[in-house]
């Protein structure tokens, strides 16, 4: 049992490094856009950060359903690649269809794989929400 917790603790740490550490990109390369920001027209610009930020939430979201997959499939819980990416995707996203499932002696990792699921989308959700109001006002030449 505390090996799994600790495992799934050691994953869910990286996952959310990992994410920190797209955020980060993210956020030097808007720094390094301000100044192109701060001239009209706006609304194409508002734009390509959306689109920046959701290429960074989905590279975010990718990176950790690998990491649980890889995990998986490095232990032999299931008998494909394949099979440990769909189940990671699916319990990761707390969809849990439950027509894969853990072994009963490795259920421990389904649940942290659905709650550093979980954690991620509320640090998506933050990150876009903090993305698009520095956009916003950058664009309308308020300071932070």
């Amino acid at each position: 049992m505390f090996d799994q917790l600790l495992l799934g603790s050691v994953i869910t740490l990286v996952s959310l490094v990992g994410a920190a550490m797209v955020w980060w990109v993210l956020n030097e390369v808007l720094l390094w856009m301000e100044p192109w920001l701060r001239r009209p027209p706006n609304p194409a610009k508002s734009f390509v950060v959306i689109f920046m930020v959701v290429l960074s939430t989905m590279t975010m979201m990718t990176m950790g359903v690998w990491l649980w997959a890889i995990v998986f499939a490095g232990m032999s819980v299931f008998s494909s690649m394949e099979e440990a990416v769909y189940y990671s995707l699916v319990a990761y996203t707390t969809l849990g269809l439950g027509d894969v499932v853990v072994p009963h002696d490795q259920r421990l990792l389904g649940g942290m794989t659905g709650a550093n699921g979980f954690l991620m989308f509320g640090l998506m959700t933050a990150m876009l929400t903090d993305t698009l109001r520095h956009v916003r006002r950058v664009q309308h030449n308020l300071r932070d």
